[in-house]
């Protein structure tokens, strides 16, 4: 009950996180591999298997996707199309013709041919009044890759290897498991341990371990809740399946059957009613077969799916599927309409683990629940993408993700025709979330009202929120009187949103939904200046707006920077590093001008691609003469490197020129001159020890002009652009890479220079250098120069400069498409005019509950609490016990009729998996409140429990020496 409440407190209130999806590579993928082997993924065998699922996308030639403004007949629709292409010498289209259950419907989108004059053509179309947007068709192209983790062989699930195979899941230290509870375990654990055999030899439902059976207990099983599970359809008479509604398909292949195995292991996980039960046994399922057998799908088969779940009301969408490119638009689109017409997404949210910011769309978008994965052992699996979010970077901060977390590694789940499967993998806790969201669905949560007036909440909105449009932003800051207070503030954030009637209401008048969002905060007092650090995230880029190359050029397979050059995504580690040494790490999203520089001491750039507005290098300046200090960790930049390293998109037919090199030195070099700083085109690569420590030059610069009463260390190093441009090896000695500076103004700042980033950053980094950052804030925080870089003896003469001219920006790029600094100007792009700054207006707060307990904030471990210390009724009375299976023993559940929830399950564990403390608080005074009634009820002696029929049969016909066989 505790984890149910807890699970919903958080999906409403601040979104736990749970298991994730799969995602494609966007439109620079590798080939397709060849089709799984259907009979190694369906065999009903209990050999552990890890899944991996692989995505990409390519363009589909000459097809285009027309999204309307509107829904419209078809002949409308065509009607349009014709009228735009009247006038154009496009004599050569055609609609594709789309056979499906949506094509008796209106749709707001068509699907065109265009096989000559496509540039005009398109113009034409997007200029029409009723067409939205002309987007390409996408073929999305998705590969298994199943590993049988077993030494041996698939074996079947009553042989007696199976107990030993079944341990052997994807984990990264042995099996311990403290915190797992099978079954209603929580309510009738009979000691912290005990039954720890029973653990490894019991199959772990993951129904049961979630407690899904204390909800059947209560008569809860998804009842009247509508599913969705888009993926490889299903078998009709599937044994595991009670209540299939409805069987769509929406691929070019004559069936509606599963042909591989995924799409009836994802439904069995919601919906399963036997054997490896699933969690809403009861619901109401509607499959829709979007991928063939060959695992190929297009945009517009799930833009017609989608259409169609909408018009069947579903209430919950399971979506396996994802990718790092977010620029789909229509399919995105139609991800936002759907839940604007309230439905619950549930997706994956990758396998790109574990480096931070790898999330995949349409998981990554905030209306979309994106599960990640976990353990049996209660750890992230590493395979499992993580967060923040991306893709509104750098216009946005990103949104912590994923939602939720749940178990994704050996998760049991049906089989293609009849028995179980265990897998791994975010597309198997993907369906875990949307079973337990279907429970959850008729289920209603208490409502808390916390105290708290030390926090300043400010809500910021576009003017209008539309399904596909607008923003709502929630900016906390510490109040002015808990300045110097340490402690934890809490409260709740009240939201109304107000908007016209529904069309097919009959009240007149605008509609109001109100929403609490719970608000917790640890407050500690200001730090110093010194301690307090300022990340430019403003002037970072990234893919997939333009083609912004990698870091290090050794990276050949992965060109594109796509990971957003962020402090919670491929810097975390840095992140972390500094937060362990006492420092305050806080976000610039906004210009320069737009922060108070007497509260920070240093300002950190790291392999920074945009350019700066004039007004940015003239406050920099005078923050500099004021005490602020600087660090730059730059990158390479050299324009004959960046046409050499262009390549050829056979999906766009184009060929792609970077934008920036590594990170934008003109651009930088623009911000440091006024103190006769500037980093050179020399492209640099090479192992070499500085202060004792060994250090690694991945495609970096030098500098070339310093002052010359700094300090500049020295290296020697390959010359790579020689390498890159003519094949050719050559080292170089005495390579400026480190630069110190003491500013002659009166308490003026400090300014350290370094011609690599790749050091510090989690994606490609061999070698890291948190040492040298450490020495760096120690000089720009403190003014204490390390005596291992003064006397170091790589130490050189500051230079001049004079010996080769400064990098150029690369004539003709297209930087200013994708920036915020520059706009398209006749000749060189310009400076837009500098955008205000934000301004926040800041809620009056509304103390309430001011007698709320003081320790209701602390955390239990997570998804652990210690069963001993709690107090429990005894429910052992009405449950049969457990015992391990016996050789050639089944392990399914045989009931005639289906699951009957609640009575035989199994029961193993000691603790409770995902415990968070609204929940844990309610449920806890409900026991308390119950015991209490309790001790004054006379005690009755204890029913015996009836044997079911069908265990009965099973003992007469099984031989045994007296003893009655259990459950």
């Amino acid at each position: 009950m505790i984890v149910w409440l807890c699970l919903l407190v958080a999906f409403l209130g601040g979104r736990l996180p749970v298991v994730g999806t799969e995602e494609d590579s966007g439109p620079f993928s590798t080939p397709f591999p060849s089709p799984l082997n259907a009979d190694a993924f369906l065999s009903p065998n209990c050999s552990q298997l890890t899944l991996k699922l692989d995505f990409s996308t390519k363009v589909v030639k000459h097809e285009y996707i027309v999204a309307f403004n509107g829904y419209f007949t078809a002949k409308a629709r065509s009607d349009f199309i014709s009228t735009a292409l009247r006038d154009v010498d496009a004599v050569n289209w055609r609609i594709v013709r789309r056979d499906n259950p949506a094509s008796d419907y209106p749709s707001d989108f068509e699907v065109v041919e265009i096989r000559q004059d496509t540039r005009s053509s398109l113009l034409i179309l997007q200029d029409h009044p009723y067409i939205k947007r002309v987007t390409p068709q996408r073929m999305v192209l998705r590969s298994l890759k199943l590993t049988d983790s077993g030494t041996d062989g698939a074996s079947p699930c009553n042989d007696t290897r199976w107990v030993q195979k079944w341990q052997s899941w994807q984990s990264s230290r042995p099996l311990r498991r403290t915190s797992l509870s099978l079954g209603s375990g929580f309510w009738h654990a009979t000691g912290r341990h005990s039954s720890r055999r029973l653990l490894r030899a019991i199959p772990r439902h993951v129904a049961q371990i979630l407690q899904a059976d204390v909800l059947w207990q209560m008569g809860h099983t998804g009842s009247g809740v509508k599913v969705a599970v888009f993926d490889t359809g299903l078998s009709e008479k599937h044994p595991h399946f009670k209540n299939v509604k409805e069987r769509t398909n929406w691929t070019n292949e004559k069936t509606l059957d599963d042909g591989l195995g995924h799409g009836t292991f994802v439904a069995g996980v919601i919906a399963s009613m036997r054997e490896c039960q699933g969690f809403a046994p009861d619901s109401e399922l509607h499959i829709f077969r979007v991928f063939t057998n060959n695992q190929v799908s297009y945009t517009s088969w799930f833009l017609d799916a989608f259409n169609y779940a909408i018009l069947k009301k579903i209430d919950v969408l399971n979506l396996s599927i994802g990718g790092p490119d977010f620029m789909d638009h229509p399919f995105v689109d139609k991800v936002w309409e759907l839940t604007a017409n309230k439905v619950i997404m549930v997706s994956a949210i990758g396998n790109d683990g574990p480096l931070y910011g790898t999330l995949n769309n349409p998981a990554d978008q905030m209306d979309v629940i994106g599960v990640g994965g976990i353990d049996f052992e209660d750890n992230i699996a590493r395979f499992s993408s993580r967060g923040m979010t991306t893709w509104e970077l750098p216009g946005g901060y990103g949104r912590v993700k994923p939602d939720i977390v749940t178990y994704g590694s050996g998760v049991r789940g049906s089989g293609l025709k009849e028995g179980c499967r265990s897998l791994s993998g975010t597309s198997v806790a993907s369906p875990v979330v949307a079973g337990a969201v279907t429970l959850l669905a008729s289920i209603s949560v208490s409502r808390f009202d916390l105290n708290g007036d030390y926090v300043d909440v400010a809500v910021s909105y576009s003017p209008v929120l539309w399904p596909w449009a607008g923003y709502l932003a929630v900016s906390i800051s510490v109040a002015k009187k808990a300045a110097s207070w340490e402690g934890i503030a809490q409260g709740h954030v009240m939201v109304t949103v107000a908007s016209p009637a529904e069309n097919d209401s009959g009240i007149g008048g605008e509609m109001t939904s109100t929403v609490k969002l719970p608000v917790k905060v640890k407050i500690v007092p200001t730090p110093p200046r010194s301690k307090r650090i300022l990340w430019d995230q403003y002037h970072n880029l990234r893919y997939p707006p333009g083609y912004f190359p990698r870091d290090n050029l050794r990276m050949k397979n992965d060109p594109l920077d796509w990971n957003g050059d962020h402090i919670h995504t491929n810097f975390r580690d840095m992140y972390q590093h500094l937060r362990s040494m006492g420092y305050f790490v806080e976000v610039l999203g906004a210009p320069i001008t737009c922060f108070d520089a007497s509260q920070y001491g240093t300002l950190l750039m790291v392999d920074s691609e945009e350019e700066y507005f004039p007004e940015e290098i003239t406050k920099l300046r005078r923050d500099i003469d004021n005490g602020l200090s600087l660090i730059i960790f730059s990158d390479w930049y050299n324009t004959s490197v960046m046409r050499k390293v262009k390549f050829y998109d056979e999906n766009t037919r184009q060929w792609w020129m970077p934008d920036t090199g590594g990170a934008n030195v003109p651009a930088l070099n623009d911000l440091i001159s006024v103190w006769g700083m500037a980093f050179s085109d020399g492209l640099y690569e090479g192992d070499f020890t500085m202060a004792d420590h060994d250090m690694y030059y991945a495609s970096g610069c030098s500098i070339a002009r310093f002052p010359e009463d700094g300090i500049v260390i020295a290296q020697t190093l390959k010359d790579q652009g020689l390498e890159v441009l003519k094949q050719e090896t050559a080292v170089v000695e005495n390579v400026p890479v480190l630069g110190l500076y003491q500013t002659p103004s009166e308490g003026g700042g400090r300014i350290a220079l370094y011609g690599d980033s790749n050091c510090i950053d989690d994606s490609h980094r061999q070698k890291d250098c948190f040492w040298l950052l450490d020495a760096l804030l120690q000089y720009t925080s403190y003014s204490m120069t390390p005596p291992s870089l003064t006397h170091s003896k790589n130490r050189m003469v500051p230079p001049t400069g004079t010996d080769r001219p400064l990098p150029q920006r690369l004539e003709g790029n297209h930087l200013y498409r994708y920036s915020k600094v520059l706009e398209a100007h006749l000749g060189d792009p310009k400076p837009r005019p500098l955008p205000a700054c934000p301004h926040l207006s800041w809620a009056k707060p509304q103390p309430l509950n001011e007698t709320a307990p003081s320790n209701l904030w602390k955390h239990q471990k997570l998804l652990s609490v210690d069963m001993d210390k709690v107090v429990l009724p005894n429910g052992r009375l009405y449950r049969p016990q457990v015992r391990p299976l016996s050789p050639g023993e089944s392990g399914a559940w045989d009931i005639p009729g289906g699951i009957m929830p609640g009575r035989y399950n199994q029961e193993v564990g000691q603790t409770i998996p995902m415990f968070a403390f609204l929940g844990a608080m309610v449920v806890l005074s409900f026991f308390v409140v119950q015991l209490t009634k309790a001790k004054s009820k006379p005690k009755r002696r204890k029913p015996r429990v009836k044997r079911p029929l069908y265990l009965q049969q099973q003992q007469q016909q099984t031989p045994h020496s007296g003893k009655n066989p259990t459950v």
